[in-house]
């Protein structure tokens, strides 16, 4: 389900990337490189890019958010897709406010009020509670209510990647 939701985005980034002299076949490496960054800071205990994931409120681009994780994301780009740090920087900056808000969006179209989604999904990353994790996300992407009778897919996978390897 994430990642059905970050496909959605590979035209507006291979846009992005055709506009940053970046190759645009490289949208799923941005889009992987993206979650790799986000999944790492929050097993690190830094929780800002998920609650800011899933806020419900837009990402401005010259938000604090953005701003802090636009150089590790410019970092990872830099050396995956083999190009120097100012148009890694540059793709990771006009990237990440919208890689975020297809989050966001999908928090506002949920029926739980968007404090609680987020509230819930920090709450069940700290407490390392995946299967709470992950009934929190399937309502958010329109999974029916009990979390066994679907393929979560992705959705787990991506919460698996938020819990601190033991």
């Amino acid at each position: 389900m994430i990642d059905q939701l970050l496909k959605s985005a590979d035209g507006p980034l291979k846009d992005l990337l055709a506009q940053t002299s970046g190759d645009a076949d490289s949208a799923g490496t941005v889009r992987e490189t993206f979650l790799e960054v986000i999944q790492t800071q929050a097993r690190s205990g830094n929780f800002e890019g998920i609650m800011e994931m899933f806020s419900g409120s837009e990402t401005p681009a010259d938000g604090a958010t953005v701003n802090h994780l636009k150089g590790n994301l410019g970092d990872k780009l830099s050396e995956k897709l083999g190009i120097d740090t100012d148009k890694a920087l540059s793709i990771a900056a006009a990237a990440l406010p919208m890689l975020l808000n297809l989050f966001n969006k999908r928090v506002n179209d949920a029926p739980l009020p968007n404090a609680e989604i987020q509230e819930s999904v920090v709450k069940s990353v700290q407490e390392e509670d995946e299967s709470g994790l992950g009934g929190m996300l399937s309502s958010i992407f329109g999974a029916d209510e009990n979390p066994s009778s679907i393929d979560l897919g992705g959705v787990i996978d991506f919460g698996k990647g938020l819990f601190k390897k033991k």
